[in-house]
């Protein structure tokens, strides 16, 4: 006679910490010690040991990548909100002013954003991350184009690259050295009068 045999279903164990707190706690300690953040930094500040990051993100680049990515996805939401405000020199003017606003009221966000260049990021990421972190600015750079167009008549490359200087490159470089501390809100008009100066250029 053959015994019985009850197989028993391994029953994963839940996770203690979603994907979010990881990264929210990746973001904290960023603020704080900005590219010297470690996993350990990270562990700490969640609360788990460091096998359990390892085990979500199979490195550091992997975890600040996707860090990375997170916040440029919610800076993303408001210039793409900008770009469909139907007066286009509203838009523009809306685009470059997001800039400071985005990163006073989301001043972790805004650190972590420059952990990494995008060019330097695609070859330190998993393979699996390439593509994404590769085109993460294809629809604001489309959507950009989309009101360059309308805000001239006529898309030309030059009145392109003077749009991406007015409404991203120039507020950005304003911006930069006071990421991470209280941005004065003077800097939104400036931004603005910055960029309706260059955009000027191509009237």
């Amino acid at each position: 006679m053959f015994a019985n045999y009850v197989t028993v279903a391994t029953v994963a164990r839940p996770q203690k910490f979603s994907v979010d707190q990881i990264l929210d706690a990746a973001a904290a300690a960023c603020a704080e010690h900005w590219r010297d953040t470690t996993i350990a930094h990270v562990a700490r500040a969640v609360g788990a040991p460091t096998g359990s990051i390892y085990h979500r993100f199979e490195s550091r680049d992997a975890l600040f990548g996707a860090l990375w990515l997170r916040s440029i996805d919610r800076f993303h939401v408001g210039l793409l909100d900008a770009a469909q405000i139907d007066d286009p020199r509203e838009a523009m003017a809306s685009l470059a002013r997001h800039i400071p606003r985005f990163c006073r009221a989301n001043p972790h966000d805004a650190k972590a954003m420059t952990l990494y260049r995008k060019g330097d990021l695609v070859d330190l990421v998993p393979a699996s991350m390439r593509e994404r972190v590769a085109t993460v600015n294809d629809a604001v750079d489309g959507a950009l184009r989309t009101v360059t167009e309308k805000r001239y008549g006529r898309l030309t490359d030059r009145r392109y690259r003077l749009a991406v200087l007015a409404t991203r490159q120039g507020p950005y470089g304003l911006i930069r050295p006071m990421v991470g501390d209280d941005i004065p809100r003077e800097f939104d008009a400036i931004c603005v009068a910055s960029a309706e100066g260059i955009l000027a250029l191509g009237d």
